[in-house]
């Protein structure tokens, strides 16, 4: 699928058409939805039901499939993929670009997070970006919890559900809602 877009204000001022593609990929987790604007990822995104769109060529969404194809078989543990880091902006990027570079297995606190981006009071809005990230997977959000180790939300379908799959996929042991603390 190719959209252009366009901004309201432009109409005076030379037009830059941007072409966004999209494919569809099915896991073991369901469908998802990665979608690029010419060489970067803008968004990567669980779905209900998958979309009807058109096959794509873009070697951007090719390799992402790939990867991510090779995470959910267990074969993949850091992402190398080109996103759209300039669509964010301010407190948001601050916020996922720690999440980002949270480890395969290891976990931080909406806290943790918050002190690191020099905002230590600043949890639930520390929540709130963790909840927008247009990068499931791959920027892993999921990989965030609160300071008494319990799972208190994921944006994605499924919910707690979906997160849960996904950090016992990653061999976090989750025992009520909670992450198990591992033994050194």
């Amino acid at each position: 699928m190719t959209i252009d877009l366009r901004l309201p204000y432009d109409i005076e001022s030379k037009l830059i058409m941007n072409q966004f593609e999209a494919v569809n990929l099915k896991t073991s987790v369901g469908w998802w939805r990665i979608e690029a604007c010419e060489s970067e990822l803008t968004r990567i995104e669980l779905l209900t039901s998958p979309n009807s769109i058109t096959a794509s060529s873009n070697p951007v969404l090719k390799e992402a499939g790939r990867q991510l194809q090779a995470y959910f078989e267990g074969n993949l543990k850091v992402f190398s993929l080109p996103l759209a880091w300039s669509s964010l902006s301010g407190f948001r990027r601050d916020v996922l670009q720690v999440v980002a570079g949270i480890p395969f297995g290891e976990l931080l606190s909406y806290g943790d997070i918050a002190k690191l981006v020099g905002k230590p009071a600043s949890g639930q809005a520390v929540g709130a970006a963790v909840g927008s990230n247009p990068w499931l997977i791959v920027v892993p959000c999921h990989r965030v919890i609160g300071s008494d180790r319990k799972l208190h939300g994921f944006s994605a379908p499924g919910g707690l559900v979906t997160k849960t799959w996904l950090l016992q996929h990653e061999k976090q042991e989750i025992i009520g809602g909670k992450v198990s603390l591992k033994e050194s």
